[in-house]
């Protein structure tokens, strides 16, 4: 039986986040090790030059998965960096200024500004949901949930096109589950041993962690 947002119980939710914490990106390194990369990276927000810009959508592309091993979008990287770069101040302001998730919805008109750099055709692609989300996280990871195709199995939203109606639909059932299964956040954080930055990652280890047990079940 497929584990998703309507049948998971918190001893397999747990589980999950373990399986996270335990489980390696491709080339080997650990989960929480590549996650202290990438807050270190954004410890003081979005790069404050073009260069630091460009390492920091480089590192989310391709260290962290956002563009899901589709190694010619790669090539993106300085096309969607310095897309940011031309509006870095305002870009960031309406990041770091976007309420938390769980306080409202985001409006249509916010995702589709933040997405709009993001949006490069390569090889028949063009929308790049998932890079976006995650670079997203990393500016405001109260108000950004990361969106990625373990989040998609979770929330059944696979098939949907990567688009900001995808986006805002997905944090819309992120949203009424973190509320309605707020009563979990305790043991997870006492599972996780305080390596999830914000409650929103805590749910997203859980998310790709329960992909690794369900592989692990068919192996």
């Amino acid at each position: 039986m497929t584990i998703d947002y309507t049948n998971i119980t918190i001893a397999i939710a747990q589980d999950a986040v373990r399986a996270y914490n335990n489980g390696c990106y491709s080339g080997g390194v650990k989960n929480p090790e590549i996650d202290r990369e990438a807050l270190a990276l954004f410890r003081g927000g979005l790069g404050s030059t073009t260069e630091q810009v460009h390492e920091q959508v480089r590192f989310i592309g391709i260290d962290y998965g956002g563009a899901a091993g589709f190694k010619a979008a790669y090539a993106l990287v300085p096309a969607i960096a310095d897309d940011i770069s031309a509006v870095r101040d305002h870009y960031y302001a309406v990041a770091k200024n976007a309420s938390p998730v769980l306080q409202r919805p985001h409006s249509k008109s916010v995702i589709e500004e933040l997405f709009a750099p993001f949006v490069k055709e390569i090889h028949g692609k063009r929308n790049w949901l998932v890079w976006a989300a995650k670079f997203w996280h990393f500016l405001n990871p109260d108000a950004f949930p990361i969106l990625d195709s373990r989040v998609d199995v979770f929330f059944r939203t696979r098939g949907r096109l990567q688009s900001v109606e995808k986006y805002t639909f997905v944090c819309g059932l992120f949203r009424d589950f973190a509320i309605s299964h707020a009563e979990w956040l305790p043991p997870l954080r006492k599972t996780d041993g305080g390596l999830a930055w914000c409650d929103n990652k805590l749910w997203d280890k859980m998310c790709y962690g329960l992909g690794e047990l369900q592989k692990g079940q068919k192996s």
